[in-house]
Order: structure tokens, then C-alpha cells, then sequence
């Protein structure tokens, strides 16, 4: 909530320095371009969730696999011990535990785990990793 009302904040006072550093723009057409910025924004989000649609469902013994409409497979075990998540476009796989880490693997090899501790974890090899606090 806090930071909803950060980000509002920070909207209100762009508007603000935008009327103070263009005199002859009036606050009908800066609230017009910024209406304008939120409609783009939204149709560019619901174009990125229409290409998320389940296009297929499979269901085993031992999991349910979700095949999106953009080619990206989600999976969920049954046991909840992980889910899965193939993103056809960037080819990320991320993997969340039941414990809440996080685990992302790079088509580079490069692996990234956020544990629930806080600390993230930079996997370069199977003995190279680099820990943030």
C-alpha cells in the first residue's frame, strides 16, 4: 500500500515540475498526455497477458502442465513440492519451492536463487557462486 501511494506521489509531483518548466502547457493537456501515457501502457500490458492465456492443460498422476499460448510452459507438482515456470520467449526456467526459494536458470548456464533468507545466490558453475546480502 505504502508503495502505491509512492508511486501516486511521484506521478502528482512529475505533473507538478512539468507545469512549472513549461509555462505554456496548461493542466488539461498535461493530464491529457498523461492519460495518454496510461492508455498505451495498458494496452501494451494486456497484449503481454492475452500472449499468457492457457492455450492447453495436461494432467498426470504427478503434475499439471499448462502449455501458454506464446509457447511458455508452466508446471505445477502435485505434491506443491515446486512449480515450474519454461518462458518460451526470454527461455528462462524459474523454479519456486514450497519453502519460497526461488530459482532462475539463464540460457547462458548462469543460475540465480533467492532463498528465503534474503540472500541471492549467482551460480557462475558448480563451484563459482557469488552471494548477496
Amino acid at each position: 500500500m505504502e508503495e502505491v501511494l509512492k508511486e501516486k506521489v511521484k506521478s502528482i509531483d512529475s505533473i507538478i515540475a512539468k507545469m512549472k518548466t513549461h509555462g505554456e502547457h496548461s493542466l488539461v493537456e498535461l493530464l491529457k498526455e498523461e492519460i495518454d501515457k496510461l492508455k498505451r501502457l495498458n494496452e501494451e500490458y494486456e497484449t503481454q497477458l492475452s500472449n499468457k492465456t492457457v492455450k492447453n492443460k495436461e494432467t498426470t498422476a504427478t503434475k499439471t502442465k499448462y502449455t501458454l499460448s506464446d509457447g511458455s510452459i508452466y508446471v505445477i507438482n502435485k505434491g506443491k513440492n515446486y512449480k515450474y515456470l519454461y518462458d518460451s520467449n526470454t527461455s528462462v526456467i524459474t523454479y519456486e519451492f514450497s519453502n519460497g526459494q526461488i530459482e532462475r536458470t539463464f540460457p547462458t548456464g548462469i543460475k540465480e536463487i533467492r532463498r528465503t533468507d534474503g540472500k541471492i545466490i549467482i551460480k557462475t558453475s558448480e563451484k563459482e557462486y557469488d552471494v548477496i546480502n
